[in-house]
């Protein structure tokens, strides 16, 4: 099939475009300082855009006045029109990955429908059209742009209808920017042309793929929130725009479009403070204050939420806050209530998604009206209590190899299931129940380091499963008890912004393990080796 021309099909783009606004325009009771249309196209060297500007935009922003009839006359709006191009380069900004506005030119300008002037009543009918041009050095994986057509001093917002082409080919449907609120777009460059969905079913398995290739984090510009009940705490995400971020706590920095390291450090005590103050919990009617467990500031790739990115110089028409409040439980909580009270023009609500323990998740809306989330468990639901130590009593000196894999095998796994419990002391007390005394406290630093993961800032693993994959025991020298060199598998995982992150380590060690007077125990421990297995990052729920 022959392929038809790029200026064909950007025309095509702005016809659709057009028919969407003409069907949406009579339910606009007023208009804003300026309404604008933006098509773009995207190639590997360069961005293209096509920008219409309604004559009224002209008559406002330079203040001209009609004649008697009344006309603005062709002179005023040809004069103007040229002064434009330099407030559109200015006001109209296109940033790369690194949120660096790129620099433009205008290429050339049509003012066709207003060179015979225009009347009051057909300024917002006649546009004058401009094409600029914004090189890039390579194809870019990402794209922002913001607008602020209404001028610096705009006394109502200004719209733009925002539609996006990659190399000719709509990426998706028009999209409305605010002032002053960046939109993000991501693209993707291959080998072979880019071709448009055939039919929906083919549109609705492409978002299906995007959404679980991003993570479900599909929007740059939207507030995720995402709320946690488990047996030791109330946890509260926000996964939040910078610029969003600063109608409720300016971030100060000494550039206006970055936010360095040292500066995202000097702003968690100020972000802590607003949270601990307007956003209490209360459990089982105890009220908890937030505790601010962690808070980063997120690029535009996902993998910045798969894996902890290091700490970097970020820009603000990008940046993302991620936000951890914890609410920390004495018990299981069986009443539970949230609060949300950080509403603005930008967060008129906010969706949450909610994961009761291991159920799946459901969602709730923040309003002004109702800002509060409530939850009981169910009558005669409780949470699954920490497994406990299994004790051996065998008493025998030198226990058959199957007697000895046995008594292993069930140490092992305490050592393990300790960490399930709430606390330091009470970990350490499981601990008592398998491991002799002067090994407790350096088996459990040791075992405690193994289940942090990195990728998610030293968060502590919840252990899925632990998995011996060989060993056998052998005499020790000392002639009572035995020792197990062996090698064996742990998978833990960490749940964060509404996904799981799933890590496999093997490890190799031999265990010495003698008679006490309370049961075998574990008395020395020696660490061999150990290696990552597998590190893996999914959703908990399938794309809605």
């Amino acid at each position: 099939m022959k392929r038809r021309p790029v200026k064909t099909l950007i025309r095509e783009a702005i016809a659709l475009l057009g028919a969407i606004l003409a069907a949406a325009a009579p339910f606009a009771a007023a208009h804003p300082i300026s309404m604008s249309t933006a098509t773009v196209n995207v190639r590997e060297t360069e961005v293209l855009v096509e920008l219409r500007i309604m004559a009224e935009d002209l008559v406002l922003q330079y203040k001209l006045k009609p004649d008697a009839e009344p006309r603005y006359t062709p002179a005023d709006l040809n004069r103007t029109a040229h002064a434009h191009q330099d407030f559109l380069l200015r006001h109209f900004t296109v940033r790369n990955a690194q949120g660096e506005a790129l620099a433009g030119t205008v290429l050339r300008m049509d003012t066709e429908q207003v060179a015979q002037g225009a009347l009051l009543t057909e300024l917002m009918a006649r546009n004058v059209v401009y094409l600029m041009r914004y090189p890039v050095g390579a194809p870019p994986p990402f794209l922002t742009f913001t607008q602020n057509l209404g001028g610096a001093k705009a006394g109502a917002p200004s719209v733009m209808d925002l539609l996006v082409l990659q190399k000719g080919v709509w990426l998706d449907t028009p999209f409305q920017v605010l002032a002053g609120q960046p939109h993000t777009v991501r693209l993707t460059w291959g080998a072979g042309p880019i071709e448009p969905p055939k039919n929906w079913r083919e549109l609705k398995a492409r978002r299906e793929e995007e959404f679980r290739q991003r993570l479900g984090i599909t929007s740059y510009a939207g507030i995720y929130s995402y709320l946690y009940l488990t047996a030791h705490e109330v946890r509260h995400e926000i996964l939040v725009p910078a610029l969003t971020f600063e109608h409720w706590v300016p971030l100060t920095r000494r550039h206006p479009d970055f936010l360095d390291v040292d500066e995202q450090q000097a702003a968690r005590a100020r972000i802590e403070a607003y949270f601990r103050d307007r956003h209490p919990a209360t459990l089982d009617g105890l009220t908890v204050k937030a505790t601010l467990a962690r808070v980063d500031f997120f690029g535009l790739d996902i993998n910045d939420f798969a894996t902890q990115a290091p700490p970097r110089r970020v820009g603000m028409h990008q940046a993302r806050l991620g936000i951890i409040l914890s609410y920390p439980a004495t018990q299981a909580p069986r009443n539970v209530e949230v609060r949300w009270d950080a509403f603005h023009k930008h967060v008129a609500f906010l969706r949450s998604t909610v994961y009761v323990y291991d159920q799946p998740p459901r969602e709730h809306f923040f309003i002004e009206d109702k800002p509060v989330f409530q939850w009981t468990a169910p009558v005669g639901t409780r949470p699954p209590p920490p497994p406990r130590p299994v004790l051996h009593q065998l008493d025998v000196r030198q226990p058959a190899p199957r007697d000895a894999a046995l008594i292993f095998t069930a140490l092992h796994r305490n050592l393990y299931r300790a960490f399930d419990q709430r606390g330091d002391r009470d970990i350490y007390d499981a601990l008592a129940a398998s491991v002799d005394g002067p090994l407790l406290r350096q088996l459990y630093l040791q075992f405690q380091r193994s289940l942090l993961m990195e990728e998610q800032g030293g968060a502590v693993s919840r252990v899925q499963s632990v998995r011996i994959q060989e060993g056998a025991a052998r005499a020790t020298r000392a002639g009572a008890g035995f020792e197990y060199p062996c090698r064996w598998r742990v998978t833990g995982t960490v749940e964060h912004w509404g996904h799981i992150h799933t890590r496999e380590n093997e490890y190799e060690g031999t265990f010495t393990l003698a008679p006490t007077p309370g049961g075998w125990r574990v008395t020395d421990y020696e660490l061999t080796g150990q290696k990552r297995v597998g590190f893996q990052t999914g959703l908990r729920a399938p794309p809605p």
